[in-house]
């Protein structure tokens, strides 16, 4: 709970279990002593009556602070934005595959395929 944290272990984009925060940014793009980060989805269904295909759109920003550039937290915003497909291979378990491309600043973009939800 002392000490200086090595650079490479500070918080992150995409530094969460599945790598899924900060749609838009590769990982590790931005990085500092603090981290805020919020998220926000909207999922819809794309057909009637079946759980097979759905799309989403989704908006995230992230925060962070550094000694080393003396940037406070909330100086300054790094938000995203994309949208993404949803196919469910498998209703029993809710298995689901997911396909996202997301949008960042400054050219910043990335797509994410993923296995599973992350909630």
């Amino acid at each position: 709970v002392s000490g200086n944290v090595p650079y490479m272990n500070l918080p992150s984009i995409t530094w969460d279990m599945f790598g899924r925060s900060g749609r838009g940014y590769a990982q590790g793009r931005f990085r500092g002593e603090n981290m805020v980060y919020s998220e926000a989805e909207w999922r819809f269904p794309l057909q009637q009556n079946k759980e097979t295909f759905g799309g989403t759109v989704f908006v995230n920003a992230a925060s962070f602070s550094s000694k080393t550039s003396n940037e406070a937290l909330f100086n300054k915003i790094n938000p995203g934005y994309g949208m993404g497909l949803r196919v469910m291979i498998n209703k029993k378990n809710r298995t689901t595959i997911a396909a996202d491309y997301g949008f960042g600043q400054k050219g910043n973009s990335g797509f994410y395929l993923n296995i599973n939800e992350s909630f």
